[in-house]
């Protein structure tokens, strides 16, 4: 009875196990890196969208505009962050990877390096 009774239990959080792993995968965006308004195209458009959301005239209540166009510092906006997306338009040294897919997981751990 106990044998049967632990495999049960094995059983069921092995189910487990699997259903979160196939959650959280389903949970992975991808973007692409400096589309502000994720229209799939890096353009003169983003970097209005970026202004809009600094001047306060755009919100950006889940950040996601921040995800996809703070590409100087990572989910924050600022002027380098339109001026960056400006540079890689012109053609200039592409330091930032703008224009680049990203894959995002939520759930990833950050990497801390000492």
């Amino acid at each position: 009875m106990k044998t049967a009774a632990r495999i049960i239990s094995l059983a069921i959080i092995l189910v487990i196990i699997a259903i979160s792993m196939l959650s959280t995968q389903a949970e992975v965006i991808v973007y692409i890196r400096g589309d502000a308004n994720n229209d799939t195209v890096v353009s003169i458009k983003d970097v209005t969208t970026v202004q809009r959301v600094i001047a306060q005239l755009q919100e950006d209540p889940k950040g996601e505009i921040a995800r996809r166009a703070g590409v100087t510092v990572k989910n924050r906006l600022s002027v380098s962050d339109a001026t960056a997306i400006q540079a890689y338009l012109a053609e200039f040294e592409n330091t930032y990877k703008i224009g680049k897919e990203v894959h995002y997981d939520p759930y990833e751990l950050p990497i801390v390096f000492n």
